[in-house]
Order: structure tokens, then C-alpha cells, then sequence
């Protein structure tokens, strides 16, 4: 552990070792102390600086410590040379030791040397008193390093207070420290959200992240896969080196002190107001200084222990018999109507351990709380401990539901199949449902298998057994919204799903306005705009889309407590209106100020990354997707609670194809052929079009372009507008001139700066108009749109040349160059260098794509549905084209159309 504490302890900390550093030097200092608790680095800090001592000037280490802090001069034995007893030596005579060895007569440059008092907090008054004197008089510069519990010696605070020592305070890390740590020693790409994830449960110590990563590869939660650091699930844990580290982060820490964190530990989170009714107030506000509890801002105010390892420790520390006192005296938290999610799980699974009872009621709310916490552990826990006949079908559910995220698909099938909803309440027969249709489409069922989950719920429903006042009809004056009047809301949220997947978006559209608009069940009407805000990306609209979701998102925020991830569904939702219109800076703050909760951050990973890849794929940005969206395929395959997987892998593999790594292009659809499920229709067909688009660098072009016709035609009978607008953009990226006539009624009828970016490429290519290429060149570089806007230069410039417009087209040539700098090797045919004089047919283009990915003449007619006869007559013809006698001469070839695979 010490090894890995010196080689990575003080990445993403390199300003406060530059700051510490440059205040050694500052010749009106006599040093520095920097202050902060146990495993944040302060050791690991002194021992970085000593690198930057000029040889010359010595360094020695002095450590304080509890054992010698009522012996005079104990801690500085190492360094004395008297033979007499350390105690019986007078000031004078250790001052004179220390000179004859840190300055002797003989040394011919007099730089102070440097003393590293370690756990100064420790060190005995005469010492401190030495050692400053020491200082005083130029001999030495000092490094003092303390907690600030127990105070340093009042010597050190005194020049601190006189102005010859600065002060550095040595905190958490930030998110982004840590992932600096996390990245230095894994040696890799990491999942920001793992990095995350340790750093919390580490309460931002260097010391505990280290330790946790460790553990958690041991463990086998901490993995690589394909180049790419993730966390497969993660629960703190403790062993005994934690133990120790946590020990010894509470040394010298009052009995006061010790109760009030072990109180907070076995309850948390629990309100202020509860905590000073059985603490004193000073007390709670010493441990929060001291970076030892966390005081939330909310209106609640809960208290939780600074992090969870510190938390896991004082609850393994405390005897049995104690934490049952505790319990006892902690179980008027849970007695108001509503208590906070986290404290009703931890007090169940506290109950557990003691063998207390508590009533089924809590427990299955604890279950479920503890579900959409995505805690599958504490939920099984609960829901197996439920054990009236009258609760077995709501703990079935539950147990169900871990099991699902747990990766237990057909257990949790299983579960639900016999379920019956005799006895059962409103919220297990809601969830059961619910449950049954997600695992419907996990494992590839079809939309209408969940109409059939919609209407059997919907019996249910009728038949009176879950009566509910608030699914009363809703007012529609002009009737077309056919509503059951008894009919719950929340099966016709199922049944409106089904007809989205089915592309059946006209027929959802009003039903979903009315049920968004409702204000009688929050929790449908929440749901209900998440689907309408997909629903209107989805058609086109996409800024109406933002403005939709911005609405709720708020008040989704507010409301976590339920366990359907309502609040992270809608953010996803609101991040793609705001990708597809265009608002890179309003997604930038989007992203920035995603809070997900700390138990679903890992279960949401993969999501954030498509996102980013996302953006990046229509900027033109093909580099930085492929990281984005490698990160998110690792991800999703651990979680996709959105079923995005097929999505990013299909934009991973078009990614690929455009910067001239096909090698990456077949794995990735094979990848995708294996996905059993497809996600939203909308999402599935642009999926399959970035598929189709991306064989082309394997096939060429013509059968992708015939692909992307036929998806084009189902997203328009659809009404998929944002899709169908993807599909014909694809195609004409890859020369199918037929797409411009459409794009343009398409642009005319989106939303959003990417629809008018390519309307206006779209009319001036039509009008072939090289101005108009130019200026809408300008619109979509500054709407950040990099590759549509070297698309229409690289549009303008034969324009431009067959106008004899020389000085123009070299200005527009100049341009052109510099736009592809900005695009990561991204190619694409507009981009090619119009020089070319090379005229070949799109089928002798394909031919010749096949040719340099290596495929033989008869593979190339069996994929090509073409006699090998015919083949052979293309090459000759080619050959005779590009002035070349043999097909290893193409890979040689000047033919900016055909895409370079590097296979050759």
C-alpha cells in the first residue's frame, strides 16, 4: 500500500505541491504547515517535495508520535548523537546537537536544511519549541504536517499566526483529482463514473481510494474491458487494512465525538433536528469542520458520515449490544409518515443484524426504496424477511425486481410468472407489471407482447382491485382521447409505449399531452413526460422537446425517493432534445449538472457516454465519439436501462468507418447482431442506418445507400422525423444525390440548428449555388457543426473551378484544409480532394472498396449479386481507368471516393 501511496498519492494535486513548494522557497517564510486528516495525503505530499530540494540542502524526518509526547525531545532522538539521556538534556544542548548535524562547520554551501515533522499534532512542546528556534535562526525550513485534531503545538501556530509559516489545507479530492488518481494507477481509460463513485465512498481521501481500489479489484467489481475501466457494481466493503486506516483516522478523537459519529453511522442519514435533541450542537459542528460528517443544504438536513467506508467501519466497530441500545433509542426517526429512503434501509438492515422486529410494512417499502437504489442486496434482505401470506405477493415482486438488476433475468421471469394480484396493493400490482414489460423488452419481445402485458394489467385494474379516485377519466371536450373511466393511468402509459415502439407516434401524441397535463397522479404524469419529451425529439421538435422536460425536471429532482428512476429517465430525455437541437453549451451545463443519485450514478454510466458520443457524432468529431461511445459500449453492457447499447454500437461502428478503422467496424456489428433487444423505434432505425452506412467502407456504397433508402421509407410512414432526417443524410453523405429533394422538406419542417444547417447546404447544392455553399459553410462551423461545413466546401469548390473562379476557389481550397484539421481524420466523399480526375461508376467504386478490404472476385459477385464473369469485366475496366495492370496497384491508387480501411 505505502509503494502505491508514493508513486500515485498526489495525482490531480499537482497545484498544492506547487504552492507548498514555492512557499519552502520563499526566503520570508520559515516553511510551511499543511493541515488535514488521516489518508489525505499529507505524508505523500512531503515526500514528492523532497524531489525538488536542490541536492545540497539535506531533508530528515521527524515523527511524532503519541507514545513519546511526554518525553522531552523524544521525537528528535534520531537526530542527536549525545550518549546521555534524552531527558536529562537542556534546551541549549539539543539545539546545539541538531546545528553540528544539519549545519556542520565543514559544509561549504549553508542551505537550510529541510525538517519534515510528520503527525506534528504528536510532538512533545520542547520539541516544537526546538525546532522553531531552529527555523528562527535560518538552519532549517520546516515542513509540518498535522491533523487538525489534536491541535499542532502551540509553537507551530504561533509562527503560523505571526506570519513565518503559510498554511495549506490538504481536503477531499475533487471528482476530478480523484479520476486524476484512479487514471495514474490504473494506467488506462476509466469510466468517469467509477472514479466518482470511489472518491464518495472514499469521502475524497487519496489513502481510502487507494485502499478501495484495491479491494475492489480483488473482488472483481473493479474491471478492464477492451482498454476501459469500469465498476460492475460496487458496495463498500471493509478488510482490516481499512479498518486500520479508519482507526487511525479517529485517533485522539473525544468519547463525545466517537458516540455522535457512531450514532450518525448506524442510522444514516438522520435529521439535524433528531441529532442535537440527543448531541451537543458544538460537537456536530467540530465533526463537520473536520470533514468527518456532512450536512446536506436541503430544507431536511440530514446527517451522514463523511463517507461510506467511514460509515461501514463505525458500524463493524460498534459492540452488539450497544447498537441495540442505539436502535432503541433511533427508532423515532422512523415513526413520521414519510422517512428519508436511505435511513429506512439502513434501519431495516440495521433491525436485521439485531434481530428486532419490524413491521412488514417497512419492510416492503424498504425493499423498494432499496430497488431503486439499485441495492439488490438490502432489498433481498427486506423483502425475504416479509413473511405474512397477505405481503408474499408484494416481497415476490421485490425480489424479482433485484433479481432483474442483478443481471437474473430468467430467475426474476420466473418470479413474476406465477404472480398473482389477490392481495396484492396498488404499487406491487404496478410494479409487477411494469417489471414484466421491461424484462418483455430486455429480452426481445415485441411491442405488441406489451399490449398484452397493458391490457391484462388493465383487467386487473378494472375488475376493481386496485381502485384508485385519482385515474378518474380525464376531460378531452372534443373526444377523440378514448380513456377507460376506470381504467388506471398507468397501463395506458404501457399501451402508449407499445404504439412509440411500434412507430405508432400519431396515435400516442394526444393521449400522452392529456396525461402529461393531469395533475392528479404525479407519478404517471412524470412518466408521461418522459415519453411525450421523447416522443417530440423524435418528430422533429426537439427545442419543444427541452422546453418540455426543463418543466418537470426540477420537481423529478426533488421527488427521488420513488424507485422508478423517474428523474433520470427525464434528464436523458431532456439531454437528447438539447443534442438534437443543437444547444451545445445549454448540453454542456446539462451534463454538468447531472446529480444522479450516488446508487444508480454506475446504473446511468453508459448513458451519459452515448450522449457524448452522440454529440460529437454530429458535430463530425469522429475521434473523440469513438472514446465517448468505446466507454459506453463497456458500460451499457453492464447496464442500459434505456436499451441504448444498439444505438451506440451502430454509431461506434459508423465512427469507426469514417476515420479509417473498418478492423474496429465488423466486431462492433457483430457486437450488435447480438443484442436481443432494439430499443425505441426511432433510436432502432437510426441505429440500423448507422449500421448500413458503416458497411459501406467494407462494401461500398450502393448496398448501404439501398438500405438506407428502405429505412428512410419506414421512418416517414412512421412519422419519425428526426429519424428519417438521420437516415437521408446518411445516404447522401455516401453520394445518393436522390436525398436532396427530401432533406430539404424535412429541414423545412424540423426544429432545431442542425435542420437549418442542412436545409441551407441542401438549397445550395440544389441551386448549385458556390456562394451559398460557402455561407452555409460558415453557418453550421459556427452552429458546431464541423463536418457539414467542410461538406460544403468541399461542395462549393468544383463549383467554383468549372466557373474559372481561380482566386476564389483557392481561398475556399484553404478553408476546406483547415476544416479537415478540425475533424480527427474524419473522411467522407464530399471531403475528398476535387482534384481527383479519376471518373469511376458507384458500382466500380464498390468493387474497388471490396477489392482493398481484401475479398475475392467471388465473394465480391456473391455480395454484389453479380456473375464472376461480371466482376472481372468491371476490374478490367478500372484498371484501364486508373492506368494500373493488377489489383494490388488500387490500394496505391489516388481515388479520394473509395474508403481506406488500412486492411492492405
Amino acid at each position: 500500500m505505502e509503494t502505491r501511496v508514493r508513486a500515485h498519492g498526489l495525482a490531480g494535486q499537482e497545484e498544492l505541491l506547487t504552492l507548498v513548494s514555492t512557499a519552502l522557497g520563499d526566503p520570508g517564510r520559515l516553511g510551511a504547515l499543511v493541515m488535514g486528516g488521516a489518508g489525505f495525503g499529507k505524508t505523500a505530499l512531503a515526500r514528492a517535495l523532497e524531489e525538488f530540494r536542490e541536492p545540497a540542502a539535506g531533508s530528515s524526518w521527524i515523527t511524532g508520535r503519541e507514545s513519546l509526547t511526554k518525553v522531552p525531545y523524544g521525537a528528535l532522538v534520531p537526530l542527536l548523537s549525545h550518549d546521555a539521556p534524552v531527558e536529562t538534556l537542556s534546551a541549549a544542548e539539543v539545539i546545539a546537537a541538531l546545528r553540528a548535524r544539519l549545519a556542520p562547520p565543514a559544509m561549504t554551501v549553508k542551505l537550510p536544511a529541510l525538517l519534515i515533522i510528520d503527525d506534528a499534532h504528536h510532538l512533545d512542546r520542547p520539541s516544537a519549541e526546538v525546532l522553531a528556534q531552529l527555523a528562527i535562526t535560518d538552519v532549517a525550513r520546516l515542513l509540518i504536517l498535522a491533523r487538525p485534531k489534536p491541535a499542532p503545538p502551540a509553537a507551530f501556530l504561533a509562527m503560523w499566526h505571526d506570519g513565518l509559516l503559510d498554511r495549506f489545507d490538504a481536503g477531499p479530492l475533487s471528482d476530478e483529482q480523484a479520476h486524476a488518481v484512479c487514471a495514474s494507477v490504473l494506467g488506462g481509460e476509466v469510466l468517469p463514473a467509477a472514479s466518482t463513485t470511489l472518491a464518495h465512498a472514499a469521502g475524497g481521501s487519496p489513502l481510502f481510494l487507494l485502499a478501495l481500489m484495491e479491494r475492489a479489484q480483488r473482488e472483481g467489481q473493479l474491471v478492464q474491458r477492451n482498454g476501459v475501466w469500469l465498476l460492475r457494481t460496487f458496495r463498500p466493503t471493509v478488510d482490516a487494512a481499512i479498518i486500520d486506516l479508519v482507526r487511525e483516522q479517529l485517533l485522539g478523537r473525544t468519547t463525545a465525538e466517537l458516540e455522535v459519529l457512531e450514532r450518525v453511522a448506524l442510522a444514516e442519514p438522520v435529521p439535524l433536528s433528531w441529532l442535537y435533541l440527543a448531541c451537543d450542537a458544538g460537537v456536530i459542528d467540530t465533526l463537520e469542520e473536520d470533514h468527518l460528517l456532512m450536512v446536506s443544504t436541503e430544507a431536511d438536513r440530514m446527517v451522514r458520515t463523511a463517507s461510506p467506508v467511514l460509515g461501514e467501519v463505525l458500524r463493524h466497530e460498534v459492540p452488539t449490544a450497544r447498537s441495540r441500545s442505539i436502535l432503541a433509542t433511533a427508532a423515532d426517526i422512523l415513526q413520521s409518515s414519510q422517512p428519508h429512503p436511505d435511513s429506512l434501509i439502513r434501519f431495516i438492515n440495521w433491525s436485521i443484524d439485531c434481530g428486532t422486529p419490524v413491521s412488514e410494512k417497512s419492510l416492503l417499502r424498504a425493499a423498494r426504496y432499496a430497488n431503486g437504489r439499485f441495492d439488490s442486496v438490502s432489498a433481498l434482505r427486506a423483502a425475504h424477511a416479509v413473511l405474512a401470506s397477505h405481503h408474499q405477493a408484494a416481497a415476490r415482486v421485490e425480489v424479482a425486481h433485484a433479481h432483474f438488476h442483478l443481471g437474473n433475468l430468467s430467475r426474476a421471469s420466473g418470479l413474476l410468472t406465477d404472480f398473482s394480484a389477490a392481495g396484492a396493493d396498488k404499487a406491487a400490482i404496478r410494479r409487477a407489471h411494469l417489471l414484466t414489460a421491461e424484462l418483455h423488452l430486455r429480452r426481445g419481445g415485441s411491442p405488441a407482447g406489451l399490449e398484452k402485458i397493458a391490457s391484462d394489467w388493465r383487467d386487473v385494474e378494472l375488475l376493481g382491485r386496485m381502485p384508485d379516485s385519482a385515474d378518474a377519466r380525464l376531460a378531452d371536450p372534443q373526444g377523440t382521447i378514448a380513456i377507460p373511466e376506470r381504467a388506471g393511468t398507468g397501463s395506458q402509459l404501457l399501451d402508449v409505449h407499445a404504439r412509440m415502439l411500434q412507430g405508432r407516434v400519431a396515435e400516442a401524441e394526444p393521449i400522452l399531452a392529456a396525461l402529461a397535463a393531469a395533475t392528479s397522479d404525479e407519478e404517471s404524469r412524470l412518466a408521461a413526460t418522459v415519453l411525450l419529451t421523447e416522443l417530440l425529439t423524435a418528430t422533429g421538435r426537439p427545442a419543444s422537446a427541452a422546453t418540455t422536460a426543463a418543466k418537470e425536471l426540477n420537481r423529478a429532482a426533488l421527488e427521488r425517493g420513488s424507485s422508478d428512476h423517474t428523474y433520470e429517465f427525464l434528464w436523458v430525455r431532456a439531454a437528447m432534445a438539447l443534442l438534437r437541437s443543437g444547444a451545445w453549451e445549454k448540453l454542456d451545463r446539462h451534463l454538468a449538472d447531472f446529480r444522479p443519485s450516488e446508487t444508480s450514478r454506475l446504473a446511468f454510466a453508459g448513458t451519459v457516454h452515448v450522449i457524448e458520443g452522440a454529440a460529437a457524432v454530429q458535430q463530425g468529431l469522429m475521434g473523440k465519439a469513438s472514446r465517448e461511445l468505446a466507454c459506453a459500449v463497456e458500460a451499457l453492457n453492464e447496464s442500459d436501462p434505456d436499451q441504448l447499447l444498439p444505438y451506440a454500437l451502430a454509431m461506434a461502428a459508423y465512427a469507426a468507418s469514417l476515420t479509417a478503422r473498418s478492423d474496429r467496424v465488423g466486431p462492433l456489428l457483430e457486437q450488435l447482431k447480438r443484442v436481443p433487444y432494439r430499443g425505441t423505434e426511432h433510436l432502432a432505425l437510426t441505429a440500423d442506418g448507422y449500421a448500413a452506412a458503416s458497411r459501406a467502407v467494407l462494401f461500398g456504397a450502393s448496398t448501404s445507400i439501398g438500405e438506407l433508402r428502405a429505412l428512410a421509407s419506414t421512418a416517414s410512414g412512421s412519422g419519425l422525423t428526426t429519424a428519417e432526417r438521420d437516415l437521408r443524410e446518411l445516404a447522401l453523405r455516401l453520394g445518393d444525390t436522390v436525398q436532396l429533394k427530401p432533406l430539404q422538406l424535412l429541414a423545412a419542417a424540423s426544429e432545431g440548428a442542425e435542420a437549418d444547417c442542412v436545409g441551407a447546404y441542401v438549397r445550395a447544392v440544389l441551386a448549385k449555388d458556390a456562394p451559398g455553399l460557402i455561407a452555409a459553410s460558415t453557418k453550421a462551423d459556427r452552429a458546431g457543426y464541423l463536418l457539414l461545413a467542410g461538406e460544403c466546401l468541399g461542395q462549393a469548390l468544383p463549383l467554383l473551378q468549372k466557373e474559372e473562379d481561380r482566386r476564389l476557389a483557392r481561398t475556399v481550397n484553404q478553408q476546406l484544409r483547415l476544416q479537415r484539421a478540425k475533424l480527427e481524420g474524419t473522411t467522407t466523399q464530399q471531403l475528398g480532394q476535387q482534384d481527383d480526375a479519376t471518373e469511376l461508376t458507384r458500382r466500380e467504386r464498390d468493387i474497388v472498396t471490396m477489392v482493398i478490404n481484401g475479398h475475392t472476385n467471388r465473394e465480391i459477385a456473391t455480395h454484389s449479386s453479380l456473375s464472376i464473369r461480371t466482376v472481372e469485366g468491371h476490374l478490367y475496366r478500372i484498371f484501364t481507368k486508373l492506368g494500373i495492370n493488377r489489383r494490388e496497384e488500387l490500394s496505391r491508387a489516388d481515388i479520394t471516393s473509395v474508403r481506406r480501411t488500412g486492411r492492405n
